[in-house]
């Protein structure tokens, strides 16, 4: 099995984060939950907009590591138009001079059957959104689908072989949070993150995918979201497993280490 460190001295840069959840009091699990990854434990500068507020919330201070968490005026993933991400994205350039194009970006959403067709998301969504730099066509960002949704994420912070697991919607894996006494409110320790990150790989494993390059990660992205498709058909539920530790591989603050 892999073995991972962090590496908290990696300058991430400016990091865009686009998720679905968020409430104007709480902003939300999934803003929570970056706010505890991103400022708690790796002491990084996170400027957050909740859905509904005009203006920004700040977590800790760090101009060479700033992750900007941001919630679309609307929850599903059927309204990350391109409108709604331009003006998203304006505000950034006008309040604190950053480029979307020059900054990776992720977009964080869960698989929620009940909103989609059953292959509504893999042309428009899944196929389009396959780099956090952008693609050859012009489209920018990485998605990364969440089964059942994020608190797969939250899960995979301590729990063991969590892709055996499996549920069809969210609140479903929320109900065994809850008997676990755990949400993303003790998510505390870098031990969390890699932990998560060895989970995923058991996931990824599990589907036949033992390797994967992050420098290229569209097939490997289908390859899951291929797989969930056919978990579900045949016994429906989806298998957790949360590609959020993706982006932390990506960005470097996460890197494979001997054992």
């Amino acid at each position: 099995m892999k073995k991972y460190k962090i590496d908290k001295s990696k300058n991430i840069g400016n990091v865009i984060f686009v998720v679905e959840g968020g409430r104007p009091e709480t902003g939300g699990t999934e803003l929570r939950l970056l706010k505890r990854i991103f400022s708690d434990i790796l002491e990084y500068e996170v400027q957050e907009l909740r859905r509904g507020s005009d203006e920004f919330i700040a977590h800790g201070e760090n101009s060479q590591f700033r992750v900007f968490a941001l919630n679309l005026p609307k929850n599903q993933l059927t309204q990350m138009t391109e409108e709604a991400l331009d003006e998203l994205y304006q505000r950034l350039t006008e309040e604190f001079g950053v480029k979307p194009e020059d900054c990776p970006i992720f977009y964080l959403y869960d698989r929620d059957y009940l909103s989609y067709k059953p292959n509504e998301l893999r042309k428009s969504y899944v196929m389009k959104y396959t780099d956090s730099y952008g693609n050859e066509e012009g489209n920018m960002g990485q998605l990364l689908l969440s089964y059942p949704a994020v608190e797969s994420y939250v899960m995979s912070c301590s729990g063991e072989a969590v892709f055996l697991q499996s549920y069809f919607l969210g609140k479903d894996i929320k109900k065994s949070l809850k008997q676990m006494n755990f949400s993303e409110e003790n998510v505390e320790t870098e031990e969390h993150l890699i932990h998560a990150t060895e989970e995923m790989d058991k996931g990824l494993n599990a589907f036949g995918i033992e390797t994967y390059d992050l420098d290229n990660l569209a097939p490997a992205l289908l390859d899951v979201y291929d797989r969930q498709q056919e978990k579900q058909k045949a016994d429906g539920t989806f298998s957790v497993l949360s590609l959020i530790s993706m982006a932390l591989l990506e960005l470097g603050v996460i890197i494979e280490c001997e054992e």
